[in-house]
């Protein structure tokens, strides 16, 4: 595949630089791993401090829902496969997304259809990590819980929420988890889609089991259809079993 084929709508994650809890720790594999290392051997693993809300993330139900499916619970299958994108435009700091905004660019962009990953556009990401990024557009539940209805299985925004600020029902959250869709924030580089209207989406989070979310790589395959078949990656899904909590891993 050319690489020219695929967009990273994630933020990096680099140590020192990141507004939240994000530490890692060099050490000897040895002090992990049934291994041996020589004294001057470069054989290392990590350990990690970190908040699991950070940079490009994907929220689970489990979030505001104690019954809601978590990162190991969630269909696999739903996090690999076609996105519709949504441009709003520009809209000016603190602005309410609605219902009309989201059917026009839906609109715009040739109907949601189900199955859909949704990436909402704002050209809010270059303002990520700065004090004006919490002044991001919002998205009113109304006009959420309309994409959930056209069956879209995932939404992606360029912001840190769907909700205002000072929000203490989470109405715009819980649109989207009471009907089991999880939630992507802080994509970045959506203008490197340029005006396309549909990519293949890849937002596959760690099978991790009592999680509510965790970053996520976010990849966008533009023009797909290049690729021979437009259902290229609808490719029968092998699940593994899922280990007993506490299993050992051996090796390095």
């Amino acid at each position: 595949m050319n690489t020219k084929q695929i967009v990273d709508l994630s933020h990096p994650l680099i140590p020192g630089k990141t507004s939240r809890k994000f530490n890692i720790q060099q050490v000897g594999a040895e002090t992990v791993a049934p291994v041996q290392r020589l004294a001057d051997q470069w054989y290392i693993m990590h350990n990690i401090e970190m908040v699991n809300h950070i940079g490009t993330h994907v929220e689970m139900p489990y979030h505001l829902r104690r019954d809601g499916a978590d990162l190991l619970e969630f269909p696999v299958e739903r996090t690999l496969g076609p996105a519709r994108v949504l441009d709003i435009g520009s809209p000016p700091p603190g602005t309410a997304v609605g219902l009309d905004d989201l059917k026009q660019a839906a609109r715009r962009a040739g109907g949601v259809q189900p199955g859909e990953v949704v990436l909402v556009r704002t050209g809010w990401s270059d303002r990520f990590d700065t004090p004006e990024y919490l002044k991001s557009p919002w998205f009113r539940a109304e006009g959420l819980s309309w994409l959930v209805d056209q069956g879209m299985v995932m939404l992606g925004v360029e912001s840190g929420g769907v909700e205002e600020l000072s929000s203490t029902t989470h109405e715009s959250h819980y649109a989207l988890f009471d009907r089991g869709v999880p939630l992507i924030e802080n994509l970045a580089n959506m203008q490197a889609l340029g005006d396309r209207k549909q990519v293949i989406c890849v937002c596959t989070p760690l099978a991790i089991g009592g999680l509510e979310a965790f970053p996520i790589r976010v990849l966008a395959i533009l023009d797909p259809w290049t690729l021979g078949s437009p259902s290229w990656f609808r490719t029968r899904l092998v699940k593994r079993p899922v280990p007993p909590h506490g299993g050992s891993q051996a090796g390095g």
